[in-house]
């Protein structure tokens, strides 16, 4: 069997997002390795992916933004004297950095299999990005028009994506792959009773004084002003002022000094009864599973978002945007409903009619479409067959 080296950006994304596909390649028998950078509570993660037995390799800065090229050769150095030590047979990279960080690395050793993926287009291309940012984009798009020529196959999470960054690298068909994001594993989520459920209702009563039996639309996402978070807490407010029947939680971490989200303070001051900051927590699953309806008013250029995945997963409507990513897990009025990107008065108009909607119906959509199109195995064996399978050849290309 091949041994594999799994590069992602930060160590919570290789510990949670990769985590299927490094566990089915182990017990397929290939030998793995992750690299990756640090991020959010990477100690804690690097020490639950060495706890399960996996090598991993820190290549610090690779959880960074941007596309500096003296940081992106450095990187490339630090990762081609790893790549070199390991000798693997196949470099499998996730997110636009690690790809580049990838290419330039193997871009002279040509015996190495280079499989990158696209989790999502990303910031630099939003519809109303400035002249800085469209000329960020056109950069990255050249280094993947000029990564067409290295890798063997590459990755979309949605079909956007890859018509957009895929059309700018002269792949043949075959050659551009799209998953329905990055996989769930049942088995990964924790198992929640009611009891553990009714004890988190009770710790809401006390910690933000919301009744117990009220309906919960659960916002888990960072303060970004691209996650919607402006548009989920104008929806919110005004649905309270209207009706008053529902508690309306937002997870996540805040954006402390900066212009690209909400800080802490920001929040709180939004904060009304029944609309509730609660923080970053560890325990989204039991929160999920105490909410109704799982909310992402998304207009960042997602791959597919893994909240909503896990939502649909935990027999959770979903309200989400007509972006690239959220829109594919949703049947608007099968299993949720899909507003307009950017549009507070639409998100509270979904609101509204999940007032009236048959909720527990909508859940088990949700579980239905997880299992035909979500589920890690129907990811992970797509990877796991190209690995076993002959390199694929670059002679045909899409005119």
């Amino acid at each position: 069997m091949s041994k594999v080296v799994i590069v992602s950006n930060s160590a919570g994304s290789a510990a949670v997002f990769r985590r299927p596909l490094v566990e089915a390649a182990q017990a397929s028998g290939h030998l793995v390795h992750v690299v990756c950078g640090e991020g959010q509570n990477s100690d804690q993660y690097i020490k639950e992916m060495r706890a399960r037995g996996t090598q991993v390799h820190i290549l610090p800065g690779l959880e960074s933004d941007g596309l500096s090229p003296t940081v992106l050769l450095r990187q490339a150095s630090l990762l081609g004297s790893l790549i070199r030590s390991l000798a693997p047979d196949i470099v499998h990279s996730f997110t636009h950095r690690a790809n580049v960080v990838a290419y330039l690395t193997l871009r002279g050793e040509k015996k190495i299999r280079f499989i990158p993926n696209v989790t999502g287009a990303g910031r630099l291309f939003e519809n109303d990005a400035g002249p800085q940012t469209k000329l960020k984009r056109r950069a990255l798009l050249m280094l993947y028009s000029a990564m067409a020529s290295r890798c063997e196959v590459i990755y979309f999470q949605n079909e956007t994506d890859a018509l957009e960054i895929g059309g700018a690298m002269d792949l043949s068909s075959d050659q551009l792959r799209v998953t329905n994001g990055s996989g769930l594993s049942p088995s990964s989520v924790p198992s929640i009773n009611r009891h553990e459920i009714a004890r988190f209702r009770d710790a809401l009563s006390l910690e933000h004084g919301i009744d117990p039996g009220r309906r919960i639309f659960l916002f888990p996402a960072r303060a970004l002003y691209s996650k919607g978070v402006s548009q989920f807490y104008f929806a919110a407010l005004r649905y309270i002022d209207l009706f008053d029947d529902a508690a309306f939680l937002h997870a996540g971490l805040t954006v402390e000094n900066s212009p690209l989200g909400l800080s802490e303070a920001d929040i709180m001051s939004m904060s009304r009864p029944n609309i509730s900051y609660i923080g970053f927590r560890t325990d989204l699953s039991l929160i999920m599973q105490a909410a109704a309806c799982i909310v992402l008013p998304s207009y960042y250029r997602e791959g597919t978002p893994r909240a909503l995945i896990e939502g649909l997963f935990q027999k959770k409507p979903i309200i989400t945007t007509d972006m690239p990513g959220c829109r594919d897990t949703v049947i608007d009025g099968w299993n949720g409903y899909v507003v307009k990107p950017r549009s507070g008065h639409d998100l509270l108009s979904a609101f509204t009619r999940f007032r009236e909607a048959d909720g527990e119906g909508m859940g088990d959509n949700s579980a239905l479409m997880f299992e035909k199109k979500y589920h890690a195995e129907k990811v992970v064996s797509d990877y796991l067959e190209l690995y076993e399978s002959p390199v694929i050849s670059h002679a045909r290309k899409l005119r």
